[in-house]
């Protein structure tokens, strides 16, 4: 049976010295969309947008990918946060995907299907209100 538990980290986010642009580099690939897909980032964009240097971008992008809380698939611009890093900081939230993995299946009944709503039109009858 899994927990929520088993969808956080071994290690607690804050033993791991993140440095504030860090920080704000992963919650800014969080709130676009980062968690959910793997995102093609633009390093000028996020520096901009942290208000930070483009080195600290590339620093801070190595570190997180090193730490594993990103992932990097193929290419060097394709980033995604690791999904346990987010239930993590969010172990209310981790207790969603828990309830669903642990759900029974969901089984189909014999149950005929719907009539079409041609054939249902033509069984109703008009009755006049007296």
């Amino acid at each position: 049976m899994t927990t929520p538990a088993d969808l956080s980290m071994t290690h607690p986010i804050y033993t791991l010295n993140l440095t504030d642009a860090q920080r704000n580099i992963l919650e800014w690939l969080t709130q676009n969309g980062a968690l959910f897909t793997t995102l093609e980032v633009d390093p000028a964009q996020i520096a901009d947008d942290c208000s930070t240097s483009i080195s600290t971008v590339y620093d801070a992008l190595t570190r997180l990918t090193t730490l594993r809380l990103l992932q990097r698939t193929g290419e060097t611009t394709l980033y995604r946060v690791n999904p346990r890093c987010f239930f993590a900081q969010n172990p209310d939230l981790a207790q969603l995907p828990v309830d669903a993995l642990n759900a029974p299946d969901i089984q189909p009944d014999a149950r005929p299907s719907r009539t079409s709503t041609t054939d249902a039109q033509r069984r109703r009858q008009v009755r006049p209100v007296s």
